[in-house]
């Protein structure tokens, strides 16, 4: 045999017995009596990325999707954030945000914490550091308008995603936002669902993690990594919560 396939011959037995272990965790999660097709499948997901949710965590939830201009609100009411703090004002003027927020009523789609960043000075260093966390909330709604799918390794979003994202998935600053979302295709409430009930078992492997136990896999921060999973896990749930403010979403595990 040459070494080449020695290396990959071994290289496949790896994965093998990676996914056989993998299988035999499975089983215990096969025999709770609540347990669904869906959850398997993201149990499975979860021990193949090296995260060991509960067997115990609930499968049936009342979810609801929320109005497509809702998402798209909330969505542009980051960008809004995110422009105010990381662009200056000698490139685009402060009159262009707040009147973007104003007409398309973005206020209503921020916590408190978020409305007093539209009263701090445009180059506030404490703010520009807490604006990359709302970003990984952006990243759950901008897949919803066909942004590619968030991912569940807990590294933070780069710079030209952030871009992409400013620039491709959401509205001109010199539209209006309910005309931006007519020729969107989003996402079916399924779909919404089946990620959401991934980062929902995510967050617990998490959470676990973050109380000493090994739920997570090797190299992953609990904190810093797992700060990048509830973040995303908000804004999908937020979107299952129709009816529900932001600051007020379950995200219980």
């Amino acid at each position: 045999m040459s070494f080449f396939k020695k290396i990959f011959g071994s290289k496949n037995k790896q994965e093998i017995e990676q996914r056989t272990r993998n299988e035999d965790n499975l089983e215990p999660f096969k025999k709770v009596p609540w347990m669904t097709d869906l959850r398997l499948k993201n149990i499975s997901i979860c021990l193949d990325a090296g995260f060991r949710p509960a067997s115990s965590l609930p499968t049936e939830f009342e979810r609801q999707i929320r109005p497509t201009i809702e998402i798209a609100q909330r969505l542009n009411a980051i960008k809004a954030l995110t422009l105010w703090l990381m662009i200056p004002e000698e490139n685009l003027e402060t009159d262009k945000i707040l009147n973007f927020i104003d007409k398309n009523e973005l206020k209503n789609f921020m916590n408190e914490e978020e409305k007093e960043i539209l009263n701090t000075s445009r180059d506030d260093e404490q703010a520009r550091n807490s604006i990359g966390w709302k970003f990984e909330n952006a990243w759950s709604l901008a897949w919803y308008f066909g942004y590619k799918e968030p991912e569940i390794s807990g590294k933070m979003m780069s710079g030209e995603q952030m871009q992409d994202i400013l620039q491709a998935f959401s509205c001109p600053l010199d539209e209006d936002v309910k005309n931006w979302i007519k020729d969107k295709q989003t996402l079916s409430e399924s779909e919404l669902l089946e990620k959401e009930d991934l980062f929902y078992c995510l967050h617990n492997a998490v959470r676990s993690a973050q109380l000493g136990r090994e739920t997570v896999p090797n190299g992953f921060d609990p904190m810093g990594n797992g700060g990048v999973i509830h973040e995303r896990r908000h804004s999908l749930t937020w979107m299952l919560s129709k009816g529900i403010n932001w600051e007020e979403t379950d995200l219980s595990t």
